[in-house]
């Protein structure tokens, strides 16, 4: 299948379809997927020369970038890169989808078995984004967004609450340990 080498305009329903055909083709009825769940992209935006969202699967939830412009760097599958995102840096990794072509990602969380519903996982897609664009100076002070190994986006767990009021945002924020 033919792809561009960058998206123009938004590619939110192409990055849907390339992965709800895995979804319904590769990952169906395996064990690792909530079937609860389906692909959704959220959030998606111009961030530099990347178009960067959430992508919900029944298996995962990850930040994905694709090119916006002809400037954006070409990497190959594999290829590591670590972007400056208002709240600190985030490493992606490079994928090869036949639908869409080179793809970066940085997986957040999976299995996805504890999120009961859609709208839980969406929800919590749309606070990763917004933590994602917030400045430093508007989270406090003992919590921030780090990597803390390559492709995976982690919460720093400085938090000095003992609590453990259980919501996602106390959980992408790094209260719950």
């Amino acid at each position: 299948m033919s792809h561009p080498a960058f998206y123009s305009n938004n590619p939110a329903e192409l990055i849907t379809q390339a992965f709800r055909q895995i979804e319904q083709n590769q990952m169906q009825g395996l064990p690792v997927c909530n079937e609860q769940l389906t692909t959704e992209i959220v959030g998606l935006t111009r961030f530099q020369a990347f178009w960067v969202g959430a992508l919900i699967t029944p298996w995962t939830l990850q930040l994905i970038m694709l090119p916006a412009t002809a400037d954006a760097e070409q990497l190959v599958e594999s290829d590591h890169r670590t972007y400056e995102f208002p709240q600190g840096k985030v490493v992606f990794m490079t994928t090869e989808n036949e639908a869409l072509g080179p793809y970066q990602s940085c997986a957040l969380m999976s299995p996805l078995h504890s999120f009961e519903t859609q709208e839980q996982i969406r929800q919590t897609a749309v606070e990763v984004m917004e933590l994602m664009f917030q400045p430093p100076a508007e989270v406090e002070q003992t919590q921030s967004v780090q990597v803390a190994v390559p492709g995976r986006l982690d919460i720093d767990r400085e938090s000095k609450s003992t609590e453990k009021s259980g919501s996602r945002r106390d959980f992408l924020r790094g209260a719950l340990k």
